[in-house]
């Protein structure tokens, strides 16, 4: 307290000590004068002894606000406010706003909307496939970061779907996928290549003794190579490959021109002796036959030849390459002659020229 200032003791007045800089008291208290002093209280809000105030955060106190409300510290005050989703004075009351009635359109405004939810203080859209709500909306599903289609197809999300659609070189429906075999199914490889099919895709490859790119192959002339065949020998080009002539009647073999042994080959008549030379060959007709030895014909001999079987006791028979004396009928054959008579057989026995 301050000490009363007394003016030759005889006219006293109350010095009012709260006039002059809040009475010497903190700026958030209150000075309170009083006959000879005064007094410093610290404001509603504020704790301290007057000298000293602080601020009193009433936010500490339990159970100031609803238990659905935010408290909020202020500087000698405090303020509660409801919690989102929540409607009221935040001190006492605090009531559930219910969104799905109370907001039009909350839900249904995005895409995808099935239904709404209403929830203690908040809510939650329900969507259509395709979409999965994040509480508040309806959001697109993005299929293809999941992986839904077939490893080789493209994936393209849409609006609440997507599709899938098989690559090149495949064939399915997006979500499995099977690999085409171009070879089996008009490939465009060139008649002299090899068609090799791969996973998407096949593959042109030029056969031996042809060049190009598998889709256009071209015959490579060996016979260009110099010295490709021996000098006895012509070189001939045949598509895809050559061989060295050694001219008639020859074979090239092992690098060198070997004899052809036509006989063997069966070039004459079945009915014709073939003799093999180098180079060539002869036919000549067997004994009983006629021809060049290429074509031999059987000679008939019985008509050629006139008693060539004795007259009275036998008959010529022609057979092929030769022919037969045949007893007459009434005649037997003994030994190498016809005799007797034998009504009830013929007897027969060749005569060889």
């Amino acid at each position: 307290m301050f000490m009363k200032l007394y003016t030759y003791g005889i006219n006293c007045q109350d010095i009012d000590e709260c006039q002059k800089e809040n009475g010497g008291c903190h700026a958030n208290a209150l000075c309170i004068n009083f006959e000879g002093g005064r007094e410093c209280r610290c404001k509603v809000g504020f704790r301290g002894n007057g000298f000293q105030c602080n601020d009193d955060n009433e936010c500490e106190t339990q159970r100031i606000c609803h238990w659905n409300a935010t408290c909020t510290n202020n500087p000698g005050s405090y303020v509660c406010t409801c919690n989102a989703g929540y409607k009221g004075n935040g001190n006492y009351l605090c009531l559930d706003i219910d969104e799905c009635s109370e907001t039009p359109h909350v839900c249904s405004s995005s895409l995808g909307y099935k239904g709404c939810k209403n929830l203690p203080g908040t809510y939650y859209c329900t969507c259509n496939n395709g979409f999965e709500s994040n509480g508040q909306s309806c959001v697109d599903i993005d299929e293809c970061a999941n992986n839904i289609c077939s490893l080789y197809a493209d994936c393209v999300n849409t609006m609440g779907s997507y599709r899938c659609t098989c690559n090149s070189g495949f064939v399915g429906n997006g979500l499995t996928c099977a690999d085409i075999n171009e070879c089996n199914e008009n490939n465009q490889c060139d008649p002299n290549a090899a068609c090799i099919n791969r996973l998407g895709s096949y593959e042109c490859s030029c056969l031996g003794g042809f060049v190009g790119d598998g889709r256009l192959c071209e015959d490579i002339d060996e016979c260009a190579t110099p010295n490709i065949c021996p000098s006895t020998t012509t070189c001939v080009n045949t598509g895809g490959s050559y061989y060295c002539d050694c001219g008639s009647g020859f074979i090239f073999n092992d690098s060198k021109c070997e004899d052809v042994d036509e006989c063997v080959a069966g070039r004459c008549s079945p009915f014709a002796n073939c003799t093999n030379s180098p180079g060539s060959f002869s036919c000549r007709c067997a004994a009983g036959y006629s021809g060049d030895g290429f074509t031999c014909v059987d000679v008939d001999e019985c008509s050629l030849r006139e008693n060539i079987c004795p007259e009275n006791e036998t008959e010529c028979v022609n057979i092929p390459g030769s022919f037969s004396c045949v007893c007459r009928q009434g005649y037997s054959l003994n030994g190498t002659q016809c005799v007797g008579k034998t009504p009830f057989f013929h007897s027969y026995f060749q005569i060889n020229l």
